[in-house]
């Protein structure tokens, strides 16, 4: 029902001109024009918790022997209908033949944007349009990701112990849902446990376990100096990886 839902609005928006779907696998090019590359947010992951709203910029530099006179028909789209309004561009040519064209795309949470199924990676949609008459276009010219925030505790670690006690380390991993817009538990996911010696500057790896369906995770381990205790999570192709506050031991 909801990506029936999309589907018509993503539809009579396409009537007003306001969203480009993908032409999925046809380009067409005439004469030398190239699409060189495409940056979006700086070449960093957008990242949404589960009621935050942003706007991220994208950069299209394209080429032409005649210079570049405009990229339009940008299209911001990823998997399960996932598409988001971009602005229209601004070209500021750099020299004769290139020019860098950019836009604005802006992505809200609570107006139903995107879903949980649409994290991940997402493509942009360009025609680039030389002077001379010739373009260039394609429906993936550039790729990003759009990803989940997450979050992380740790809990169970006593402040003193002594040498050889074995402790054990608990904590939680939760990642938002967009669709109900709270905090959720992140089950399923494979996490380590790390641990630096006082005085030391690397962190090493003393267990490996996976959160359990309530997002929970825990370890049993025997100390073996004073030193910090932290959970990391590595992150997945549409989640972030985080790491929880360290959380010290003193062998007494």
């Amino acid at each position: 029902m909801r990506r029936r839902s999309v589907l018509l609005v993503v539809s009579g928006v396409l009537a007003v001109g306001g969203i480009v779907l993908p032409s999925i696998g046809q380009k067409q090019t005439s004469g030398d024009t190239r699409i060189v590359s495409v940056e979006v947010n700086g070449g960093k992951p957008v990242v949404l918790g589960p009621t935050d709203r942003t706007s991220f910029t994208f950069a299209v530099t394209a080429k032409d022997k005649s210079g570049i006179k405009s990229v339009d028909k940008i299209g911001i789209w990823g998997g399960n209908y996932g598409v988001l309004r971009p602005s229209s561009t601004t070209c500021v040519a750099k020299n004769k033949e290139v020019s860098v064209c950019t836009g604005t795309v802006s992505v809200d949470i609570a107006k139903e944007q995107l879903f949980d199924d649409m994290a991940g990676q997402w493509h942009v949609e360009a025609t680039a349009n030389a002077n001379d008459g010739d373009h260039f276009e394609s429906d993936t010219a550039g790729d990003f990701f759009i990803k989940k925030s997450a979050s992380a505790v740790i809990t169970g670690v006593p402040p003193t112990a002594s040498t050889g006690q074995p402790i054990e380390v608990e904590g939680q991993l939760q990642q938002p849902d967009w669709q109900t817009q709270l905090w959720v538990p992140n089950t399923g996911q494979p996490v380590l446990l790390c641990f630096k010696p006082q005085g030391g500057s690397t962190w090493q790896t003393v267990k490996k376990t996976t959160t359990d369906s309530q997002g929970y995770m825990s370890a049993s381990v025997k100390v073996t100096g004073t030193g910090t205790y932290a959970w990391v999570y590595q992150g997945r192709y549409w989640s972030m990886p985080v790491t929880t506050s360290p959380v010290q031991v003193t062998v007494s």
